[in-house]
């Protein structure tokens, strides 16, 4: 697949990835940078699980500049004038209450593993690769995660039950 194929194919889902777990600037940024090190790494880029290594590098620059902005914001406090700005979380974007609810009883990893593979679709093979963890290990991960997002909506149903009864 040429790289222009490959952008074609693989952009709106990176930047949808991107988008879920930073502000639209810095998740347009982190995705511009991320095209970037693929045109340059195109020969490293594993055929058959792009759109996974794609994902891993957006979350890695997205990392990067996290702590970039953290070692700056050491600086601000001396300052007194760090901003506290929180990127947006996936689990704000779900209109069901109640399911929001229940992902936001799980941890930022757990929560990740699921949108990874239920909002983005991706196979474990990539959304692994987007980690940077084995397959088993992304499963293992991913199985945790469903078995906590099924109690915690279990506990709400059950509470609302009671809560329903009881008036």
């Amino acid at each position: 697949m040429d790289f222009e194929q490959l952008y074609r194919a693989t952009y709106p889902r990176v930047l949808a990835y991107a988008r879920s777990m930073a502000s639209r600037e810095d998740a347009d940024d982190a995705v511009a940078e991320a095209y970037a090190i693929a045109w340059r790494r195109q020969r490293d880029i594993p055929r058959g699980v792009e759109l996974g290594w794609l994902i891993g590098v957006t979350r890695r620059v997205l990392a990067n500049s996290r702590r970039g902005r953290r070692r700056a914001g050491a600086l601000h406090a001396l300052l007194d004038l760090q901003p506290r700005i929180p990127g947006p979380d996936p689990a704000d974007r779900i209109d069901d209450g109640g399911l929001r609810d229940a992902l936001m009883t799980l941890s930022p990893l757990d929560r990740e593993a699921v949108v990874l593979t239920v909002w983005f679709e991706l196979s474990s093979s990539d959304a692994a690769r987007a980690l940077g963890i084995s397959p088993a290990a992304f499963r293992m991960r991913t199985a945790r995660a469903r078995r906590r997002l099924r109690a915690a909506l279990t506990h709400l149903t059950t509470k609302e039950q009671a809560q329903w009864n009881a008036t």
